[in-house]
């Protein structure tokens, strides 16, 4: 029995020291070899990546991705530069404190509150604003700051992201310290830098995420001890960066930012609180500019208030709008010719439905119904349509389900998208309505109210779909995305939704809502828009909805121009105005449309 205990304490000792002759065997390859190699892409040895593990510092540059407009102009990252304060060393003479103080006329600050805050540093510092963000010095400041040359505060370049400023591009989203960690990219891995780095939390900074974290931030630090204390000696402050020639990312929208920020000055001017503006490319649907209004500050998120929200991809009740997808319907079945007779007295007399014109009418063909936004000539055309030949209709036109560029394991992305909370819609509130079939339901469906609800960006992909002859298009907003040195890392192609090329409706049908669109503006509810640069061609809309148990309108005009060889197709919609108010939808339409006009006579 003795004999059998020994000869287990000896193997279990041999298996001990084989196990610690291994870890010693991986701590010295790691301490001799791996030390001075890359880890990963970092473009840092492990040396280094161990050093910034007792360094603090700030962040002069996160190494983020920057985003382009379509004629690459910068969209994100500005070169600037910021006074950075770096801790006094102990024993600091008399002399050198008053050196240090003429800093404070030089920065216009108070001498005693600049004291006050650089004795206390223990690890290097910019001066900041009341918002937070850093001072960007002016071209004087910088160099009579280096002029002075006291060491202890430098003048050093700061990548300011964002403009401080109002705007309506909540496509590109915003940046916060999230707790959550993002999806890693199978392209790169990221850097795990002792820094609270900001990742995308909206937008194209969050759907683009794991391409745009970059392999980690130039840095300003200083050594410190166990304790955080700074270490004394040659070890003093410095700055690390990254060296890898194919990092940050550029990434190339289809966003034409000239025509964006006059859009948003538009629609500021026109007095718009709430609602959006989508412009797309006709020719191939991307997106040259989508206002979102209220308004958002990148660098200011309240999550409180909703200004983040992109209100161009949150759905909303259409109204007559989707009178488009009925005649669609209506046509497709058969079931009415353009030229076909209604009567119109104002009253349908049934389901409480009425005309918003109060004394009818009188005898239109549909076509002219459809121009004068008839609801007793869509009613009369909705009795003989069933609820899934409606449904079917909206969804093969791309309304109830998103309609922007998306496509899995693409990019190192188990789901790559570009539009970052795009919403839905729907059209029926659950599948028994559909299955019901109820005459009252599928009318007020038919009207484009009850449960109907589209984004404007779907509904500006409308007019493209309809331009195509009825072949749906995915938008884009990103076309192709380079490395630092320039070469090309991936294109986002242009594609149809779900790569159908067999048309949602006939090439003849999607010719004849055409048509229509072109008498709404010859003869019917958008003749204002005879008066434009452009010949334009197009829909309005009115909706009828309840806010805080008031009751509002939401104002939508959809249409292309110019009709003869289409160019642009451009959504608005006006949200919660007062039923009283003026069609403004309609004369923002035509604004956009003569602006558009306009450049595009300059091209």
């Amino acid at each position: 029995m003795d004999l059998l205990r020994k000869r287990r304490i000896f193997f279990t000792l041999l298996l001990l020291g084989g196990l610690l002759a291994v870890l010693m065997f991986r701590l010295g390859y790691i301490q001799l070899v791996r030390v001075n190699q890359e880890v990963l892409e970092t473009g840092r040895t492990m040396r280094e990546m161990s050093v910034l593990q007792r360094e603090q510092g700030i962040i002069l540059d996160p190494g983020r991705g920057q985003f382009l407009d379509r004629h690459h102009k910068s969209l994100t990252g500005k070169m600037v530069y910021v006074p950075v304060l770096f801790p006094l060393p102990d024993g600091i003479t008399e002399e050198q404190r008053s050196e240090l103080l003429e800093m404070a006329g030089i920065l216009n600050i108070n001498p005693d509150t600049l004291w006050t805050k650089w004795n206390a540093l223990t690890s290097p510092e910019w001066w900041t604003l009341a918002s937070g963000e850093p001072r960007i010095l002016t071209s004087l400041e910088v160099e009579a700051i280096r002029v002075k040359n006291v060491g202890m505060i430098k003048a050093l370049p700061y990548m300011k992201r964002y403009i401080d400023s109002e705007n309506g591009r909540q496509w590109l989203g915003y940046l916060a310290e999230l707790p959550e960690k993002t999806a890693k990219s199978k392209l790169h891995q990221e850097v795990k830098d002792p820094f609270n780095v900001k990742s995308g939390a909206g937008g194209l900074e969050r759907t683009l995420e794991p391409l745009l974290k970059g392999l980690g931030p130039t840095i300003v630090s200083n050594m410190v001890d166990g304790h955080k204390q700074p270490l004394n000696g040659t070890l003093g402050a410095r700055v690390i960066a990254p060296h890898n020639p194919r990092y940050p990312l550029n990434v190339e929208t289809t966003i034409d930012i000239d025509l964006q920020e006059q859009i948003e000055k538009i629609t500021k001017e026109a007095g718009v609180t709430e609602g959006a503006v989508v412009v797309l490319d006709a020719k191939n649907a991307d997106v040259v500019a989508m206002v979102s209004r209220p308004f958002y500050n990148p660098q200011r998120i309240s999550l409180e208030k909703n200004e983040w929200a992109n209100q161009a991809l949150k759905a909303a009740v259409p109204g007559s709008i989707f009178k488009i997808i009925t005649a669609a319907a209506a046509l497709e079945q058969g079931l009415v010719h353009p030229q076909e007779k209604f009567h119109c007295t104002g009253h349908y007399g049934k389901y409480g439905l009425s005309c918003w014109k109060t004394d009818g009418h009188g005898t239109l063909t549909f076509a002219e119904g459809f121009a004068k936004s008839c609801n007793i000539a869509f009613a009369e055309v909705a009795s003989r349509l069933n609820s899934k030949q409606i449904a079917d209709a909206a969804e093969s036109l791309g309304l109830g389900r998103t309609v922007g560029f998306e496509k899995d394991h693409y990019l190192g992305q188990d789901h790559f998208h570009l539009f970052d909370h795009e919403e839905k819609g729907r059209i029926f509130n659950t599948k028994e309505s559909i299955q019901l079939n109820d005459e009252g339901t599928r009318i007020q469906t038919a009207i484009g109210q009850r449960d109907v609800q589209v984004t404007p960006l779907q509904a500006a992909n409308l007019m493209v779909t309809l331009l195509h002859g009825g072949k749906v298009q995915s938008p884009r907003i990103v076309s192709h995305i380079h490395y630092a040195d320039g070469s090309l890392l991936a294109e986002i192609p242009q594609q149809r939704l779900l790569d159908k090329n067999v048309p949602a409706i006939h090439k003849s049908t999607a010719s004849k809502l055409l048509e229509f669109m072109d008498k709404v503006v010859e003869e019917g509810t958008g003749q204002t828009l005879n008066e434009a640069s452009w010949h334009l061609a197009g829909k309005s809309g009115t909706a009828q909805v309840m806010q805080n148990k008031v009751k509002r309108n939401h104002q939508w005009f959809i249409g292309y121009g110019p009709v003869e060889s289409p160019e642009y197709a451009v959504a608005v919609l006006i949200k919660n105005v007062s039923p009283s108010s003026k069609h403004k939808a309609t004369s923002l339409f035509k604004q956009v449309m003569d602006m558009l006009a306009k450049t595009h006579s300059k091209l």
